[in-house]
């Protein structure tokens, strides 16, 4: 696409000796963080539904994808080409229901293969490399019960609502309640999950609403 070109063009530019000293000057660990910080402002024009932020948050991210790549092509070790053609390869191999006439009963059935066939790509020996190590830990919560419901290993979660009510009845304020209080908070992720709540965005919605109505003095 035309304009997709002239950005990767401008990039280059922007890299090149006859560029700019701070473009060039930027490291990976340097985009990590802008990354991070532009992802989170993009998620907040998109809760707002504030269509032209979304539209400039967009841009935002897509400027540092390119910056990203642009960084691995210098080392000579993958291109803007390669990282496409490697999506569009992943997309027809993980829907064979689409693309290779595989028939499948239903969108369960077709999340349960896709986290399977994820895995085996992936060589996961366990969960723990599913989960992005640098992600909130509501959000880790909210990804290892959705796992464990697509793997079919939810049994743990059955009574979850009695497991809270135990939990809760134990809590004494002692100063040793830490242990505990971990299982209380991770029993209800686990409701939170079966019952189909965002805990992570719906929290931080919660906290920025009572936020508001606390005046400094």
């Amino acid at each position: 696409m035309k304009d997709f070109d002239r950005l990767i063009e401008i990039v280059d530019i922007l890299r090149s000796e006859k560029g700019c000293a701070w473009d060039r000057s930027r490291t990976l660990e340097d985009l990590r963080g802008y990354l991070l910080e532009e992802t989170y402002e993009l998620v907040d024009a998109l809760q707002e539904k504030k269509q032209e932020q979304v539209k400039e948050e967009l841009g935002d991210v897509f400027l540092l994808l390119v910056f990203i790549i642009k960084m691995f092509k210098e080392d000579n070790l993958f291109s803007v080409e390669e990282v496409l053609q490697a999506i569009n390869a992943k997309l027809i191999s993980r829907h064979p229901h689409v693309f290779a006439g595989k028939k499948v009963k239903n969108k369960d059935e077709i999340v349960a293969k896709w986290v399977k066939a994820k895995a085996r790509e992936k060589k996961r020996k366990n969960l723990s490399q599913r989960l992005p190590k640098s992600a909130p830990a509501l959000l880790l919560a909210s990804l290892f019960y959705k796992e464990l419901r697509y793997l079919g290993r939810d049994d743990c979660v059955f009574e979850v609502r009695e497991k809270i009510r135990k939990s809760a009845a134990d809590l004494d304020g002692s100063g040793r309640d830490g242990p505990v209080l971990l299982e209380l908070i991770l029993e209800c992720a686990c409701l939170a999950s079966l019952s189909g709540i965002d805990l992570e965005n719906d929290l931080r919605q919660e906290l920025h609403s009572r936020a508001k109505a606390l005046n400094y003095k």
